[in-house]
């Protein structure tokens, strides 16, 4: 019984992790450093996922900063700063094969941008066409470039890696949705001396209502990675996408596959709900060998 309820404590702790992933940890801590010498326990699951959710946050904010940007050189050779402030800089030049380089450097100093990031280094983008256009691929890479949350004590993290998003147009079952296919290879999340592994292979199918908080998102695809202690996790979303309301700020469906090495491959089920209700903080972990654990996100 004792086994039970300390498996029982740890995977509450373990859910309340994972739903980082849906919701985003506005301080943007740094984990606590865990000896790498340890086996990969419970303890070192959360810190990995903890991890994992910083690095899918960094890497989201990159999608949409790196969007507007391009479609507000009117994909022109042109520079021009960001709004009123001096900085990013903003530059596009075009390129000889029909696409367009555009260049946005945020200096050497953090710079607030409009998202509530703050930024510097250099993130170059080389673009086939406007953010918004069917068929465009942008390809991101990174040139010194950190990122951090809107809390000035926040972790600021370096990003490297490719990062590729290709507006893939209307999603052939659902017509009324526009997919964005998100590709991050090679990527790499650095923050006090440790370095974060990080992949991704996503789309995320966008259905637009006719004013902001009527917009939803559903995203499937595959994350995985190795954290600084060196334990590696696979996440995949395929058969029930993953569905967010953008006003509601949670899940409300969709079942997300866990796998981390030491540890039976588990999931979340976002579908679950106690009350008729459009948005709601309920979510079920399903484990192996114990009753599924309800909690709030």
């Amino acid at each position: 019984m004792r086994k039970f309820i300390e498996k029982f404590s740890l995977l509450l702790m373990l859910s309340c992790v994972i739903c980082l992933v849906s919701c985003k940890d506005k301080s943007d801590n740094p984990v606590d450093p865990v000896d790498p010498n340890t086996p990969i326990t419970q303890q070192r699951a959360m810190a990995a996922l903890m991890e994992f959710a910083q690095s899918s946050n960094q890497f989201a904010a990159t999608v949409k900063e790196g969007g507007n940007n391009v479609d507000a050189t009117g994909l022109t050779p042109t520079k021009n700063l960001h709004g009123t402030k001096a900085y990013p800089v903003i530059s596009c030049e075009a390129l000889e094969n029909g696409t367009w380089r555009v260049v946005c450097d945020y200096g050497t100093t953090p710079v607030l941008c409009n998202d509530g990031y703050y930024r510097r280094g250099v993130v170059n983008i080389v673009t086939t066409g406007f953010f918004t256009t069917v068929g465009t691929t942008m390809t991101l890479t990174f040139e010194n470039f950190h990122q951090r949350g809107n809390n000035w004590s926040a972790q600021e993290y370096k990003i490297e890696g490719t990062q590729v998003i290709v507006n893939a147009g209307h999603n052939a079952a659902n017509p009324e949705r526009i997919d964005y296919n998100v590709v991050v290879t090679d990527g790499l999340i650095t923050y006090n001396t440790k370095e974060i592994q990080y992949t991704e292979t996503t789309t995320r199918s966008l259905l637009s209502g006719s004013e902001l908080c009527d917009n939803n998102w559903y995203i499937t695809g595959a994350w995985s990675g190795v954290s600084s202690d060196d334990v590696p996790y696979t996440l995949i979303a395929n058969s029930t996408p993953l569905h967010y309301r953008i006003c509601c700020h949670f899940f409300q469906d969709g079942i997300l596959n866990v796998d981390i090495e030491g540890l039976p491959a588990f999931l979340i089920d976002y579908g679950y709900s106690e009350e008729d209700s459009d948005c709601d903080r309920k979510a079920q972990l399903i484990f192996p060998g114990i009753d599924p654990i309800v909690f709030d996100m």
